[in-house]
């Protein structure tokens, strides 16, 4: 006697963003006394108490009764201690903005879109226009000291102006509030906000020194001071090709970077993205086989394609009237084609079933499957054995990694000036890839282009 056919449900959840899913309004948040503020709650220190964190000798957060006491970041240790000889200064468990996880979860129940910066303690987000900057922080009420908030169009330069008000702060120079002929200055009570106006960029920059040229490796910042140098309105007067002559192609992103035309996107790190994909079982006697998993995987599978993604962490979960059983696998490499999906998720499930007894298994109600750990996939996958199709639309693997590293290493925007038109990049990446491809059989042939 046959079963009837059962209907598989299948639901998905997720956290999983899309570049184009843009919203108005970038944000860098400078947090003082956040991370202290952390630190003191992981370790169960009296909150009456001044306290701050180091790094290499260097005060890198410190809290509310600390910084009245004269404490303040960027000092030595030693200078932190004279200045609050009760302070208790500890080492910092992590030096990034990812251990502000108390902020960060906050953030989180606005916006999808937050970046922790990989220094200090500031975090960029992205932030809908139906939410003002009084109501974000109140919401982060007592989780910080002071906060130095920038919006800007500019990545770089929300950034660069938060670190620059932050110096102007602990130099106790004063701060006035209003209208500005670049944007607006507003000040409360735990707060300074900048907010620098469309198109009027350059002009806020103009005074700030090169040193706040934050994505720059320090030994290029030396030696633009060494060649004169100071300020970014001297940059300013500088064209790309000119100034690439004396420190290299850093000087296409920074000409972009002083004059504001930076276009970067807040990525959406927090929280990591993930896909979840819940299947309900019923005659788990008959169904429970792989094959009933078949539907998620592909979708699954064209999501990541489709976003150029793909995940090196799987969970599967197979719960009913009994504890669930849980089993992972990770992946060198991310994974998003769907036989190498489906390959490695039917051997982690058979190996689950195989380790359960029929009194298990038959009351397996559900299966869940978690996508997690994803990551851009850097070049086309493809089965070993699988022949390379020239002819397949798109551009050369050897291409997009040049493309990837260049903005890996320069920035977002580093390729904004080799755009399809532009009469310098672009065409002598073609050469040289036209070049090599007499000897790379990898490499486009005669007759087929790279994607622009």
């Amino acid at each position: 006697m046959t079963s009837p056919p059962v209907e598989l449900m299948i639901i998905t959840k997720q956290v999983f963003y899309r570049t184009g899913d843009r919203m108005s309004g970038l944000y860098y948040f400078k947090l003082i006394g956040a991370k202290a503020y952390q630190e003191k709650v992981d370790r169960k220190i009296d909150p009456n108490l001044p306290f701050a964190v180091y790094f290499q000798d260097s005060i890198l957060d410190c809290d509310e009764h600390s910084f009245k006491d004269g404490v303040r970041p960027g000092d030595t240790v030693r200078q932190a201690r004279l200045a609050s000889p009760l302070c208790k200064v500890v080492p910092v468990s992590d030096t990034t903005s990812n251990g502000l996880k108390h902020v960060l979860d906050v953030f989180a129940t606005i916006t999808p879109f937050i970046e922790p910066d990989k220094e200090g303690c500031g975090i960029f987000v992205e932030i809908p226009n139906s939410k003002s900057l009084d109501e974000v922080l109140a919401l982060l009420d007592g989780m910080f000291h002071i906060a130095i908030v920038t919006k800007s169009r500019s990545k770089f330069l929300a950034k660069g102006s938060a670190v620059w008000m932050a110096q102007k702060l602990f130099q106790e120079r004063k701060i006035l509030p209003g209208k500005k002929p670049w944007g607006y200055v507003g000040t409360g009570a735990n707060y300074i906000s900048i907010d620098i106006k469309r198109e009027k960029e350059a002009v806020y920059s103009a005074g700030m020194p090169i040193s706040l040229l934050w994505p720059l490796p320090p030994d290029v910042i030396s030696q633009l001071y060494a060649l004169g140098f100071s300020t970014f309105k001297d940059l300013q007067q500088m064209t790309a090709n000119r100034l690439a002559s004396q420190i290299g192609d850093w000087a296409y992103p920074v000409i972009d970077w002083v004059n504001g035309r930076d276009r970067s996107k807040v990525k959406p790190l927090y929280p990591k993205p993930y896909i979840e994909k819940a299947i309900t079982v019923e005659n788990p006697m008959d169904t429970l086989t792989p094959q009933i998993l078949e539907p998620a995987l592909r979708e699954v599978s064209e999501q990541l394609i489709q976003s150029g993604t793909g995940f090196k962490h799987l969970t599967i979960t197979l719960s009913g009237t009994f504890k669930p059983v849980v089993r992972e696998k990770q992946s060198v490499r991310p994974v998003c084609r769907f036989e190498a999906l489906k390959t490695l998720v039917f051997q982690l499930f058979e190996n689950m079933l195989s380790e359960l007894s029929d009194e298990v298994l038959c009351r397996v109600s559900a299966v869940s499957l978690t996508f997690k750990d994803i990551d851009k996939v850097p070049v086309a996958q493809m089965a070993l054995g699988q022949s390379v199709n020239r002819n397949t639309a798109g551009g050369s693997v050897s291409l997009e990694l040049a493309l990837t590293g260049i903005e890996q290493k320069y920035g977002d925007s580093a390729l904004m000036w080799g755009h399809k038109h532009s009469k310098v990049f672009k065409p002598e990446i073609l050469r040289r890839e036209k070049m090599l491809a007499f000897w790379d059989p990898v490499r486009f042939c005669k007759t087929q282009m790279p994607a622009s």
